[in-house]
């Protein structure tokens, strides 16, 4: 069927018949970081570099039709999700695309040229957008804050997280969210800087918000 909708309870439209639903795709391990150690000079409030190593190439791929999701499981743990720096072995990867085609199944979801891009019977394998680390506009994130998600043990979508590190071999640069996990359904972000633009500079008076969602079966 064309010219679908379906909202959820917040009145937020979930599926339509326009927009294509991306789908999981697998689980993947953090893999053996590198450098580890390194980066002290990079400072947040959860710690400093030197506790970070950063994800091998081979580990994440397929960024132009791949979103990749992380699940912090350690309590304490933290990342700079976006420079590709992490803990080790302090969570898991998952992967999604909007390049699969759904299967065919109970109530199928066309676009207006005929392709399908929603069915029941590939409901279970989509993310499930539960919540949201949200940031309101009027807090400036250079200070850490802590937030509670409405259900536990979220996958945060790792592809929308600000984040890089720049070296050459005397000063270091960085900007960015790091994320630390204290409980199941509490966390706390930073945006931190040094030598490039500050939260404020990066963002403006705009807020922040990263997608947290749960996959069926993980």
């Amino acid at each position: 069927m064309s010219g679908f909708e379906v909202y959820n309870s917040a009145g937020a439209l979930t599926i339509d018949s326009t927009n294509k639903s991306i789908l999981t795709g697998s689980v993947k391990g953090m893999g053996t970081l590198t450098d580890q150690g390194y980066y002290t000079g990079f400072t947040c409030a959860f710690g400093n570099g030197g506790a970070l190593g950063s994800l091998n190439a081979n580990t994440i791929t397929n960024r132009n039709t791949s979103q990749y999701w992380f699940q912090i499981q350690t309590n304490g743990g933290w990342c700079f999700p976006g420079a590709s720096m992490f803990q080790p072995g302090i969570g898991r990867f998952m992967t999604s695309t909007h390049t699969a085609t759904p299967v065919s199944g109970y109530l199928d979801v066309y676009n207006a040229s005929g392709s399908l891009i929603w069915s029941a019977a590939s409901a279970g394998t989509m993310p499930r957008i539960r919540d949201f680390f949200t940031v309101p506009a009027a807090t400036d994130l250079s200070t850490a804050i802590t937030v509670t998600t409405s259900f536990a043990d979220p996958w945060f979508c790792w592809s929308q997280c600000p984040g890089n590190l720049s070296d050459d071999g005397v000063t270091i640069g960085y900007s960015g969210l790091v994320i630390r996990r204290n409980s199941s359904t509490s966390f706390s972000l930073q945006y931190v800087s040094k030598n490039q633009k500050t939260y404020r500079q990066a963002m403006g008076s705009n807020g922040l918000s990263i997608a947290l969602a749960s996959f069926t079966g993980y």
